[in-house]
Parts: C-alpha cells; structure tokens; sequence
C-alpha cells in the first residue's frame, strides 16, 4: 500500500483535478482507494464525490489533527492499496503533515511566475520531510515557452519534474463540478490522455505496483 500526497501552496494549481483522475485510475486498475480531503475550507474533493454516480472511490472529509490516523488505520486495515491525499492551499502544517505520512508526494504548478516562486516553498517543506517527490506543470498554455522555462529553472535547481504535461484544456474543469474525471468525460481527449500519462508516471516514480494486495500472495 501507498500513500501519496498531492500538495501545493497556492490554490488553482490543479490538486483535486489530479486526485480524483489518479483515485479513478487506480481503481479502474482494480486498486482499492480512498482519498483523504484535508481542505476544511474549499473540501474539493468532497465536492466532486458528492457529485460522483458511482462508489469506486471513497472520500473521506480529514482534519489537520485526524490525518496521521486515517493514514495509520488505512495502512494497517490492508484493505486499501492507495490512500491519495488532497492538501488545501496556504496551509503548511497541514502541507508537511502530509508530506511526512506520504511514501510520494506529487506537487502541481501552472508556469507563471507567482506559482513557480511560491511552489519553491512547498519543495522545500517537502524535503525537509525527506519524502520522494516531483513536480508536475499544470494549466501550461498551449502556446508560448512558459512549460519549457519553467522546467528548465526547476532543473537548475535539482527539482525532479514530470515528463508529463497537464495542458490548459477545457474538460479538465468540465468534469470535476459533475463528479467525473477528463477520462470519464471523453476517453479520448488530450486531456485524458495526458492525465493517463502522469498516472502511469506518478507510479513509476513512486514505485506503486498495479496489483492490488488482495492479489498478493
């Protein structure tokens, strides 16, 4: 089982949009998911499974203090083979909470200048947690060299960065407020073929296996 955090200062950057794709994901794989929404005050990802028709993915609603044990308790059920959780924006106890019970962090950015600085601070607090982790950009134009000079100044620094791209495309918000990821919205849109990419890639980089513990021997 693992736990992977999707974190970011500043709000807009995409967090609840990548949860909720990942948590999808995973589950049509056959992985049992749950995704923990530790945003008290938006509480996105409860949002969108109010909204959601099937029961695939559970949300829980977690508070800053209830984190650690939602986390414990759903390692040591083993009956769950990914926990996802979704952090709020302008919270860094909550942030580094998260990054420390997380086996893999995934912090997303839009390439503009104010989210590129603030996402600096969000490496570093992840870092100081010492969990694995990597950017992915979000909302990149699909014109102009934003994407290009914002990975090249987070590889001058030593960030690692997702191959992948989540371009600025209408059905990533299309589908969040109807309880639906890009995927689900049309299987064969760039955007659910970029989201099908950082998912295969957030496994790669956190080692997370497709098979379901129920299926280990």
């Amino acid at each position: 089982m693992q736990t992977w955090a999707i974190i970011a200062q500043k709000g807009g950057q995409s967090k609840t949009t990548i949860a909720t794709a990942f948590a999808v994901e995973a589950a049509r794989e056959g992985a049992a998911v749950v995704i923990l929404d530790a945003d008290d005050r938006q509480g996105s990802a409860l949002y969108w499974s109010e909204r959601r028709e099937t029961d695939d993915v559970l949300v829980k609603d977690s508070s800053v203090a209830g984190l650690p044990l939602h986390v414990s308790r759903g390692r040591e059920s083993g009956k769950l083979d990914l926990i996802i959780i979704d952090t709020p924006a302008n919270s860094k106890d909550i942030a580094m909470l998260a990054a420390e019970q997380a086996d893999f962090v995934v912090i997303p950015v839009a390439p503009r200048g104010l989210d590129v600085h603030s996402v600096l601070q969000t490496v570093k607090q992840v870092q100081q947690a010492g969990t694995p982790f990597a950017v992915i950009l979000t909302q990149v134009p699909h014109q102009g060299g934003e994407g290009a000079e914002a990975r090249a100044g987070f590889a001058a620094k030593g960030v690692a960065v997702f191959d992948s791209v989540l371009h600025f495309r209408k059905d990533f918000y299309k589908a969040t407020p109807i309880g639906k990821t890009a995927i689900e919205l049309d299987p064969e849109s760039k955007a659910a073929a970029e989201l099908r990419a950082a998912f295969a890639e957030a496994k790669r980089l956190s080692g997370y296996a497709n098979k379901p513990l129920s299926e280990v021997a």
